[in-house]
């Protein structure tokens, strides 16, 4: 195989990549709709006893649309490409390892924002990368930068807010420019 060939073979696999990700601007646009409000409400009702509780109330609601979506979804479009493989190996680990930070955290009685941003914005920019998709890239960077802010800056009862304004810029707003770029190509 020649070293063009071997070329055009990547470039090809990127833009199934590319293709991948813009199928997948619902769960972006619907994770962010569903953890945006969550954060708010949470550092909002903070001093109250069940405070936490809008998170897996929020988790849930999302998982199940998602799993329905995804179903429709799948026996709509029918082929698995090599992009779409990518996408959802990276995003399966970040399950995988969310429920882990999750369980974790509540073991430690620590406040999980600060792993789960830094996961998701790590799966945002890897996504977003190899889609080549800035939007993503730069919104896996703002989660990275509100991980650190959770970690070092911010007390715990602002965290929500933290959350809820990275989840915003990570998730939502490349989540509908994608959107548009998916409708303009249809």
């Amino acid at each position: 195989m020649k070293a063009t060939q071997s070329l055009e073979i990547i470039e090809s696999m990127l833009q199934e990549s590319k293709k991948s990700l813009h199928r997948n601007s619902f769960y972006f646009i619907l994770w962010g709709l569903l953890m945006v409000p969550a954060g708010i409400a949470e550092s909002l009702l903070i001093d109250s006893p069940n405070f936490w509780l809008i998170w897996p109330i929020m988790g849930i609601i999302g998982g199940i649309i998602s799993m329905i979506y995804g179903m429709k979804e799948g026996k709509r479009t029918g082929t698995v490409t090599s992009g779409d493989r990518i996408i959802s190996y990276t995003w399966g680990a970040f399950v995988f390892c969310l429920v882990f930070v999750i369980v974790f955290s509540l073991s430690l009685r620590i406040p999980p924002h600060t792993l789960i941003l830094m996961l998701a914005g790590m799966a945002t920019f890897i996504s977003g990368g190899i889609s080549k998709f800035k939007p993503f890239v730069y919104g896996g960077i703002a989660m990275e930068i509100g991980a650190l802010a959770c970690a070092f800056v911010v007390a715990p009862e602002y965290q929500g807010y933290v959350s809820a304004s990275s989840l915003f810029v990570g998730y939502v707003i490349p989540g509908f420019m994608l959107k548009k770029a998916e409708d303009g190509q249809a």
